[in-house]
Parts: structure tokens; C-alpha cells; sequence
């Protein structure tokens, strides 16, 4: 609805019960609709179990719920005048029962322009008592969002931002779903990925549509199943064919299930050329579209993704940094990531705002087990295809043509950079001494320069604060900050480091420490709860008391200044999952 900058959706399902024979987890469905942590879902068995996603509803002006189950003979509804603010733990969340609610909705809307009446007029009292005799609808005004009309209109057709985002990026566009007939999939690949948990491709949703041929609107039913293109009906040549690579027209697909520890997950190959995917994938925006197609860009629906219970979570080149990847790491590179979808999809955990997988999921995936069932599922599709064999060849050759001149160009480039750096040298160390503060040399790093470090450098973040660890003197206010690091680690903990130099090596007196280029981040990528200390060049220093700091197991702490730390620094405590009531 352009006019209220909000939505109307609705559903023709078994709708929120408010009765106590309905609780599931001691909370009613309806309930749960307004909790946050709280839900009657149950992780594995279906999205949505952290209850997030209705919860955006809430930032808005008004919203209203419409809901009818199937022993109901009435509807039930609940409006809510700025949620945001108002929809707090004591407000009642009781509906009211109306028999003629098609009356009642058309009050909700003031004054209502065209465009909203050719909306509600579909509305009416023979909608209500032939097609929504049960389910639940939700009306939202006045979202908190910039450019509504951009985003979410539906009068770009094809180009529309929220058809694309429904099609890329949610349940109804599930990953597992390959519509063979079309795309090439193997039909008997596809019925074994429809016995997976989750799965339906019989849910129907439309999206209400305006276009030049159709200016009254209509209800589009958008096909279920991630927009993987269709096969080449036309011969193509193949990757050794072409001169260049750009121009590479052909397909291949390739998917099956794996089993880890106990549990299925699907892989699924789809090589579309990058000739074919610029001119077969219109909607999506590329370099030099200026936001003038739907606004989901080209590049993030390329390369290998994520996926979890179908929905795509996010871009995740890093397996192709193990040692057991060393034959696939060409994919990792733009190059390669023109040509092809690998998508990973299984009941993965996630962070909070479910852009990313849990720490637990990224050491899984990168496990060796894991590692070598994905190499396993390369080496098949190789031996199957010839066009997947013969792109990952093509992709080796044009990478070490390029590779020793990429290297060097980028070494001279960081070579002549760091004259243009920030330095520092060190003066000295300051001691307590009885009367006064005093300042002592060291003569091995006298008029010597370092570089400070830049983002990205979290490893010279960890080796000057080594090399400063053991310049600290014990007498140093500070001192209890500058443990000494022992190990030092690429993957995991980055330190394990000694608090107390008579028993160094003593596991009570050990410590973890993580090194950052600053903090805080959008999350910490480990676990708080096992970590002793951060160490950042720089951090943010307008961050308020109780502040929260989140990290990837969904725990969060608030910040804590201390005299101790005088301004160096914050402590993070009251460590607490985001789950816990």
C-alpha cells in the first residue's frame, strides 16, 4: 500500500489460537506472534523459531491482526496505534470477536486514495466468506523505512525490489526445490531432496501487482523454489572453446545429498555462463545499472552460498582455504564465481540477525569430514560433466598465467605503501619507582620505526602487543593487562597467554586472547564466555555503560568502564544468552 508506506498479508492457514488448549511451550500461537524469544516452533522443524521476523511489524505507525481458526465462527482482531513504543510486557494483547470484519477493515483505512481502494474493494464480504475462512491477515502503516516506494512498490513488474527479495532470499524461494523439468536438475536427485524436512513446494503466495497492461492490479502467484535458471535450449560451445571466458553461454547441474555426523545436507551445482546469467537475469542489478532494475545485486547471488532449511543465509568462499579445497580454491576467485552457484543447505544455526552462521556451523563446514564430502561431490561432478571439468581447468590456467603477476603487483604496491603509513617508535617504558614515574630505554629499539597497523592486519596487532608484553615492566600500573602470549594461531583462539610468570604454564594461570584491528564489530566472531581479552589498535570510544556487545553464539555482555582500565579499554560482563527469559 504506497499510500500508508505499509502491507497487507494474509494467509488462509490454521490461523493464532488465544485458547490454553492450544499452548505449545506454555504459549499460546497468538501469544507468540507478540513475544521475542519466546515461540511454539521448534528449532529444525521450521523458520522463524527465534521470533524475529514478525517482530519488524512493530516498527511501524499502526498495526492491526485479523485472525480466524476452524472452530471460530467469528474473527478476532487487535490494533495496535504505534506498537513500537506502546506494545510493552503489560500491554493487553486481548482481541476483540467481530462477526463482519470486512466492515471493520474498512475503517482501518482513512481516506483511502485509488490505489488502496483497488486493494481493499478485493477485500470484501464474499473474500472473507469464501476465501479467508481461516488464517490470519496483518496490516502495517507507516513502516520505518526509507525509500518504501522504491523497495517495496509492486509497479516495476519483473524489476520489483520485495518480488526479487521473496524469490532470493526467503522460504518460498527454498533452495531445495529444482523444478528439473526446467532447469536440468536430475529428476531423481529433486525427489529425494522433496523427502527433506521442511520441504513444500505446494504453498502458493501472490503479490499484488501493477503493471501498464494490468494499471488495476492483480494477485500474481509467484512459483515456488529459487529462480535457478532454465537450461540452454541452444548448443554452446564449451569452456575450451571460447577465447574468452566472459563470453561462456553453457550450463551444467549437478546436486545430491550428503550425511555428517547423522545428518543430510544438500549440494547442489548450478554452472550458468556469465554471458548467460547477464543476459537471462535481468532483474538483478550489476555494475553500471544505477539502480535502475530491482535493486538485488547480481554478485551476491553468485559464488558459493550458504543456505539453511532452504533460505539463503550468506556468500561463504572460505572452505576453499583448506588444504583439502586446493583443487577447487579457483572458484573462490571473482573469476570463477562468475559461472556458478554452490549452494551448502542444511539445518544450520545461526546468528541473531541471521545474516551469518554460529561459530559452531563455520567449524563444521570446515571440518575435514565435511571438507572431504564436498571434494568428493566436485570430483563426481567433474566425471559427470565435462563442462564443469573443463571450466575448472580453464579457471587454473587464466589464475596461474595471472597469479605471479598479480603477486608481485600487489607486493610492490604494499612495499611502496607503507612509506605513506602511520609510524611510531618507542621512546621507552614508563616504571613506578618509589618518589616518581620513570622512563627507561631500550636499547634495541632505539630510533627504530613501526608501521601501525591497518584493518585487516589483526596478526601485527598480535605480534606488537607480544613484543610490548614482554617490554612491560611488573612495576607498570598496566602490567596486569600485558600478559604474555605463548602461542599465537590463525584458526580459533588467536593466544593462549600466561598471567603469572611463576607458573607459566599452569592452566588456572592461562589465559585466551583474541586481537583485533578495532572493536567493536557488528558481532565478536568467538564465544565471550572463552575469551579473557581483546586486544584492538583501536577502539570505539563513545559506546555508553551497558552498552551490549554481541557475539556469534547469540550471548551477549555490557560494557563496564573501570578506573583500572583508565580509558585503555572496557570490561564486558553480565554475560547472557539473547534466548534466556
Amino acid at each position: 500500500m504506497l499510500q500508508y508506506e505499509g502491507f497487507i498479508f494474509f494467509d488462509n492457514g490454521i490461523g493464532l489460537s488465544e485458547s490454553d488448549s492450544e499452548k505449545i511451550n506454555e504459549i499460546t500461537p497468538y501469544e507468540s506472534f507478540f513475544s521475542i524469544g519466546i515461540s511454539t516452533k521448534d528449532f529444525g522443524n521450521s523458520i522463524g523459531y527465534k521470533c524475529q521476523g514478525a517482530k519488524l511489524c512493530f516498527d511501524s505507525n499502526r498495526f492491526d491482526i485479523i485472525t480466524r481458526c476452524k472452530k471460530e465462527d467469528y474473527w478476532r482482531w487487535k490494533s495496535i496505534d504505534n506498537p513500537k513504543k506502546n506494545l510493552t510486557p503489560h500491554y493487553s494483547l486481548e482481541s476483540q470477536k467481530i462477526s463482519e470484519i470486512w466492515k471493520t477493515l474498512e475503517k482501518i483505512f482513512v481516506q483511502p486514495d485509488e490505489r488502496t481502494k483497488l486493494v481493499i474493494n478485493q477485500l470484501n464480504e464474499v473474500f472473507f466468506k469464501t476465501q479467508f475462512l481461516t488464517g490470519t491477515m496483518i496490516i502495517i502503516q507507516g513502516v520505518n523505512v526509507k525509500d518504501f516506494s522504491y523497495y517495496y512498490g509492486t509497479d516495476k513488474g519483473n524489476l520489483s525490489y520485495i518480488r526479487n527479495y521473496i524469490r532470493f532470499n526467503t522460504r518460498h524461494g527454498d533452495v531445495r526445490i529444482l523444478r528439473p523439468h526446467d532447469t536440468g536438475f536430475s529428476t531423481a536427485t529433486s525427489r529425494i531432496f522433496e523427502k527433506e524436512q521442511g520441504y513444500t513446494d505446494d504453498c502458493k503466495l501472490s503479490l499484488w501487482t501493477v503493471t501498464g497492461s494490468l494499471p488495476l492490479g492483480y494477485l500474481e502467484n509467484l512459483t515456488a523454489g529459487y529462480p535457478y535458471l532454465d537450461k540452454s535450449p541452444e548448443i554452446f560451445k564449451n569452456p575450451a572453446q571460447i577465447s574468452r571466458l566472459l563470453s561462456f553461454k553453457g550450463y551444467s547441474r549437478y546436486a545430491k545429498n550428503i550425511h555428517v555426523d547423522g545428518r543430510n545436507y544438500c549440494l547442489i551445482l548450478a554452472i550458468d555462463g556469465n554471458r548467460k546469467v547477464l543476459d537471462e537475469h535481468k532483474e538483478l542489478d550489476r555494475q553500471g545499472s544505477n539502480g535502475k532494475r530491482s535493486g538485488i545485486r547480481l554478485v551476491d547471488q553468485r559464488g558459493t552460498l550458504i543456505c539453511s532449511q532452504g533460505v539463503k543465509i550468506c556468500q561463504y568462499d572460505q572452505i576453499y582455504e583448506n588444504s583439502e579445497m586446493n583443487d577447487y580454491e579457483v572458484l573462490a576467485g571473482d573469476n570463477g564465481k562468475r559461472h556458478y552457484i554452490f549452494i551448502i543447505n542444511g539445518n544450520f544455526e545461526l546468528v541473531m540477525n541471521r545474516n551469518f552462521i554460529t561459530e559452531d556451523a563455520r567449524i563444521l563446514i570446515n571440518s575435514k569430514k565435511f571438507l572431504d564430502q564436498i571434494k568428493i561431490f566436485f570430483d563426481e561432478a567433474r566425471y559427470k560433466d565435462p563442462v564443469f571439468d573443463q571450466l575448472i581447468k580453464r579457471l587454473k590456467n587464466e589464475y596461474t598465467s595471472q597469479k605471479k603477476e598479480i603477486v608481485v603487483e600487489q607486493l610492490e604496491s604494499r612495499k611502496n605503501g607503507l612509506q605513506n603509513r602511520g609510524r611510531f617508535i618507542i621512546n621507552g617504558i614508563k616504571v613506578n619507582t618509589e618518589d616518581k614515574i620513570k622512563t627507561i630505554k631500550i636499547e634495541q629499539l632505539v630510533n627504530k620505526w613501526f608501521v601501525e597497523p591497518d584493518p585487516g592486519e589483526e596478526h601485527w596487532v598480535g605480534a606488537l602487543y607480544t613484543l610490548f608484553a614482554h617490554l612491560v615492566s611488573s612495576e607498570s600500573p598496566y602490567a596486569n593487562f600485558w600478559i604474555r602470549p605463548l602461542t599465537f594461531s590463525g584458526v580459533g583462539i588467536d593466544s593462549i597467554a600466561t598471567g603469572n610468570e611463576q607458573r607459566p604454564l599452569d592452566p588456572k594461570c592461562l589465559k585466551t586472547v583474541e586481537y583485533k584491528f578495532d572493536f567493536p564489530e557488528e558481532y565478536f566472531n568467538h564465544q565471550l564466555i572463552l575469551t579473557d581479552q581483546i586486544i584492538c589498535w583501536q577502539f570505539d570510544t563513545s559506546l555508553q555503560v551497558d552498552s551490549e556487545i554481541e557475539d556469534c553464539s547469540e550471548y551477549f555482555g555490557k560494557i563496564c568502564y573501570s578506573n583500572e582500565l583508565d580509558n585503555l579499554g572496557y570490561e564486558i560482563r553480565a554475560l547472557l544468552n539473547k534466548g534466556m527469559n
